[in-house]
């Protein structure tokens, strides 16, 4: 192979390498053409005015709050909340307020 054939061979596959690397980038998640744009215009919020990380946080303490309250139901349920008022004798109160 001559010279001048192998300095072209050698460009060509560096022509070739760059194109196939750059190829990748159609998919930059920073893509900022104006289809990209108008295809999500809020590409962050999933309900009107919170993220997908402040939905998931809120769902994550009201169910917490949820199962910490079931055992306030059960004893409302069970009508172990307060004294019985049928006793015949003076109940002192034992609620949690004084």
């Amino acid at each position: 192979m001559s010279r001048q054939s192998l300095s072209s061979l050698t460009i060509t596959l560096l022509a070739l390498g760059l194109s196939l690397g750059l190829g990748g980038c159609s998919s930059n998640p920073e893509n900022v053409s104006i289809g990209s744009i108008r295809g999500n215009l809020t590409p962050e919020v999933r309900g009107t005015t919170e993220t997908q990380y402040d939905i998931d946080n809120n769902m994550a303490m009201v169910g917490n709050i949820n199962l910490r309250q079931a055992s306030d139901d059960l004893g409302r349920i069970f009508l172990m909340d307060q004294p019985s008022i049928l006793s015949p004798y003076p109940i002192v109160p034992t609620g949690k307020d004084p």
